[in-house]
């Protein structure tokens, strides 16, 4: 029972440890679940390459694939000369005649009278006599002109009638069965009103034209009789591209398939994938699905401890937080079951996967080289799963690091658009580089994966919304929104613009000193800027007990004591922290404005009443309550902030001034151990005080004295 106790107490007090290997567990069980199982094929080849690996002989029986491109051309030639098949109508013919005896009758009256007052009738006969003769007469030679067209038939025309000889068939279903047809067998629409000229021969014979008039008219609308059958003319190309023959040549078992030093042509490159296919295709004993699942954990988990590895011993930092872990294990594990997915789709292609957008993503919320580390991990992992990984993973990895370069200082939305154009020149120069190196020929080169690759790069454009729903999900600060806070037109920096001027002004100077240093010394330039302007925000509740604010001359603190004057400057620590969280600032802004003064004193009012007050031990009074800077980019705002300040009360300021005062602050802060808990050596530190002298005499238009 004492033994049970003390394990459930050791498991309660690494209950972080053991969550965090939870996670990275979790991960590779999610890697390999969706990894497909079947064998692996061993040998590494490539076209017009010669062949590396021993001599190697035929298993089995292995039938020699066509290409994926021989076959699609077959199917295009099939398409493109594909049988047309037709449907003849009989109702079409009955339609038309009684069309045409409407027509005839509408208009009959008009003719007849009409060609009676110009005395072309006989009229010692009845005129209602003759009308009913002649109406009989147009109707039945109408009909039978009618008849005569339908019954050959009218055909609807088709474009590909454009590419017909006169030897070129289709098919028509008449009479229960499809009958072979040629153009000259039938009437077209075109056709059809030709024969109706020669059937009636205008000449003399009035009637013979109003005759044709009202035939012309009735074959003006839909006059086809022989329909096309787009439903046989599919099925009937579906049923021949399936008995394409998918292969050329078939290799026997114990046959020489190639021999070491040989090169790879074109034919062998063929049999070789075909090799690579049927091995794939061989059924697993379950023994052998138990065995592949065991290798496949064991290298995903060896990958994923080197991510374990490197976040320990260079990103410690990291690990400190779960919810780091827990985005870039959702984005590694979220790349490969999206690629997995992909892959099983037939109708995608696997150059649709947009990889680069895995460092794009990363790079917002960390430093680049983690970015281009999960890339690493991510391509590596996919090796596994892709065939011909190689090609791959090589377009990605140079995509991912071209977009890491155009992405890694963030400074507007635009340069996500350029960032999308840049990656796919680079996905488009390394396919056709790679394709012509394999195939030789650029005739070879598969077009249509370049269409792809742009709706990879468009992609792309995706990592805006995605790094916003990480930033709300996981509480981080990304790049877009430190670019927003960072305007002065921010309604918070204008609020402190209006109410403390001076307040602000210094703070647009901190951020240069600030964004300058830190951009020489390496860090996050962006980050330190945005908080170098926040960093006073408190002074907004008082700002006339602030001397940069003061421009009246008047110094409210002449009436108070001095540890009364000492709270109300450091209260603007916590009153800037209470206004952030209000103006839901990110904690990573308010914890610059907690250790922009660490631990350190009100320096003026301490030694005032030190002065009074020579046996006084307790200072508390008089300090910041910290927490000291824990980052090289708080501890180079506490600098900056500290020097500017500083500077303001040097009286006609040169070279000597500057430098000792540079050299006084940042000394005194150190021997206060304000940076011990920041990642900054003292190497940093000696360039940040040579970049703080040479900033403050541009200010202050302090010329240096050159030896005469």
């Amino acid at each position: 029972m004492k033994k049970l106790t003390t394990i459930i107490h050791f498991i309660r007090n690494q209950h972080d440890v053991f969550y965090k290997v939870f996670l990275f567990a979790f991960s590779i069980c999610t890697i390999v679940y969706f990894s497909p199982k079947e064998a692996t094929f061993k040998y590494d080849f490539q076209k017009n390459k010669p062949w590396y690996h021993e001599d190697l002989l035929a298993p089995y029986n292995i039938p020699v694939q066509k290409s994926a491109v021989a076959i699609q051309q077959e199917e295009k030639n099939l398409a493109l000369h594909k049988k047309l098949y037709f449907s003849y109508h009989d109702s079409i013919s009955d339609q038309k005649v009684r069309s045409f005896k409407r027509l005839l009758n509408q208009k009959f009256t008009s003719y007849f009278e009409l060609n009676q007052s110009k005395g072309l009738l006989n009229l010692f006969v009845d005129s209602k006599q003759k009308g009913a003769v002649l109406l009989k007469q147009l109707e039945q030679e109408g009909s039978a002109v009618l008849e005569k067209l339908y019954n050959k038939g009218i055909i609807q025309n088709r474009p590909e009638f454009e590419k017909f000889q006169d030897s070129s068939t289709f098919y028509v279903f008449k009479n229960k069965y499809y009958a072979a047809y040629s153009l000259g067998d039938v009437y077209t629409a075109k056709t059809a009103h030709k024969q109706l000229n020669q059937l009636l021969p205008i000449g003399k014979d009035n009637h013979n034209k109003f005759l044709l008039q009202l035939l012309e008219e009735t074959l003006d609308q839909s006059p086809e009789n022989i329909v096309f059958n787009q439903s046989q003319t599919e099925q009937t190309l579906l049923n021949a591209q399936k008995k394409i023959h998918h292969t050329i040549d078939e290799v026997i078992k114990g046959q020489s398939i190639i021999k070491k030093g040989d090169i790879v042509d074109a034919y062998k490159y063929r049999v070789l994938k075909s090799f690579e296919i049927k091995h794939k295709q061989q059924q697993l004993s379950a023994q052998k699905k138990v065995a592949i699942t065991i290798g496949q954990t064991l290298l995903v988990s060896i990958l994923i401890t080197c991510l374990a590895l490197y976040l320990i011993f260079f990103r410690a930092h990291l690990l400190e937080n779960n919810k780091n872990i827990v985005f870039l294990l959702l984005v590694i594990v979220s790349a490969v079951v999206f690629t997995s997915i992909v892959l099983q789709q037939d109708y995608f292609s696997i150059y649709l996967v947009p990889l680069c957008l895995i460092p794009l993503i990363i790079r917002s919320f960390f430093d680049s080289r983690t970015a281009f580390f999960v890339l690493l991990i991510v391509s590596l992992l996919l090796g596994f799963i892709l065939p011909n990984g190689l090609h791959f993973i090589f377009i990605q990895v140079v995509a991912g690091m071209v977009g890491l370069y155009g992405f890694v200082n963030f400074k507007n939305r635009s340069q996500l658009f350029i960032t999308s154009a840049i990656i796919l020149l680079s996905y488009c120069l390394c396919y056709f580089a790679l394709n012509i190196v394999v195939e030789g020929d650029f005739d070879k080169i598969d077009w249509a994966n370049f269409g792809w690759l742009g709706i990879a790069a468009f992609l792309t454009l995706l990592a805006y919304p995605v790094i916003y729903i990480f930033e709300k999900t996981f509480g981080f600060v990304s790049d877009v929104t430190l670019l927003e806070l960072a305007d002065t037109n921010n309604k918070l920096l204008r609020e402190l613009s209006r109410k403390a001027p001076g307040t602000f002004q210094h703070s647009l100077q901190v951020a240069n000193l600030a964004e300058t240093a830190i951009f020489k010394i390496g860090g996050n330039s962006l980050l330190i800027r945005t908080a170098a302007l926040y960093h006073d925000i408190g002074k907004m509740d008082a700002p006339m007990y602030f001397i940069e604010n003061q421009a009246t001359g008047v110094n409210p603190h002449d009436e108070l004591a001095y540890d009364e004057s000492a709270q109300i400057i450091i209260n603007h620590v916590l009153k800037g922290i209470e206004i952030a969280k209000k103006n839901k600032l990110p904690d990573l802004i308010i914890d610059f404005i907690r250790t922009h003064h660490g631990t350190t004193k009100t320096e003026y009012f301490y030694r005032l009443h030190l002065e009074e007050n020579p046996d006084e031990t307790n200072f508390s009074d008089f300090t910041y309550p910290g927490p000291i800077p824990f980052s090289k980019e708080s501890a180079v705002l506490m600098m900056a902030d500290s020097v500017e300040a500083a500077s303001r009360s040097i009286k006609q300021p040169n070279v000597e001034k500057i430098d000792a005062l540079v050299e006084g602050v940042i000394a005194k802060q150190m021997n206060e151990q304000q940076f011990v808990n920041a990642d900054i050596t003292l190497r940093d530190i000696s360039e940040i005080k040579k970049i703080f002298k040479k900033m403050l005499m541009n200010i202050y238009h302090v010329r240096v004295e050159y030896p005469h």
